[in-house]
């Protein structure tokens, strides 16, 4: 993978984001856990009201918070300073609390990865960077993170995680080319991807994309649970 797929770990300071925590929430003995992360000026509360839309049972909730609600300052296909400390340290939330999941009994087999607008962006890179069998992927109105210029090699199999790419036609923060060149890439490493993209420009979770969310969670509880 090329440095600005990957950045390099930052050393030289505390991560903002690891001090607001996590909320959780639901079935405590749930056969599939979700990692949910929010948007932009956004925050859990906002995860738990999706949830609740979507209301699929057989789920535990964990959703992170990011400091100042923002996870990086900066849009997603914007340059970054070289010593931007920002996406290391939201690609850094990420692997805490999947750590936490898999410390709880929930392996990345049992743990849907859920983002909207700036997480949907968090979540779609760092699966990208670390490929691997998921119970699930939701990436609502995002994309992986980079400049159109950059230079950016993933690698590795989904082996057939079951994934959901959904957006609008002319969002105005993420374009239609993103993620496209997204799914390209979800695709080419194995995922089993659906792929929505609904006429309009509203940043939001649309109604469609909401019962095909249900859909997937539905399923990979009832698949998990019989195994």
């Amino acid at each position: 993978m090329t440095s600005s797929a990957a950045p390099a770990p930052r050393r030289d300071g505390d991560n903002p984001h690891l001090a607001s925590g996590a909320e959780s929430w639901g079935e405590e003995d749930a056969p599939v856990a979700v990692l949910a992360v929010h948007g932009r000026t956004q925050s859990p509360a906002d995860m738990r009201a999706l949830a609740e839309r979507l209301d699929v049972e057989g789920l535990r909730w964990l959703a992170p918070a990011a400091a100042g609600q923002t996870w990086y300052p900066y849009g997603f296909m914007e340059e970054r300073p070289d010593d931007d400390p920002w996406l290391a340290w939201s690609l850094e939330v990420v692997d805490r609390q999947l750590d936490r999941l898999t410390t709880a009994g929930y392996p990345p087999e049992k743990v849907v990865l859920l983002g909207f607008s700036q997480g949907a962006c968090l979540l779609a890179h760092w699966a990208l960077l670390h490929p691997a069998r998921y119970a699930g992927l939701v990436i609502l109105t995002g994309g992986y993170v980079g400049t159109e210029r950059e230079s950016v090699s993933f690698s590795g199999d989904f082996d057939a995680t079951p994934a959901l790419l959904a957006g609008r036609e002319a969002d105005p923060w993420v374009p239609r080319t993103r993620m496209a060149q997204t799914e390209e890439w979800l695709r080419g490493m194995g995922a089993r991807l659906t792929s929505l993209v609904e006429p309009g420009d509203e940043h939001q979770v649309t109604t469609t994309a909401t019962e095909l969310t249900a859909r997937l969670l539905r399923h990979t509880v009832s698949a998990t649970a019989r195994r």
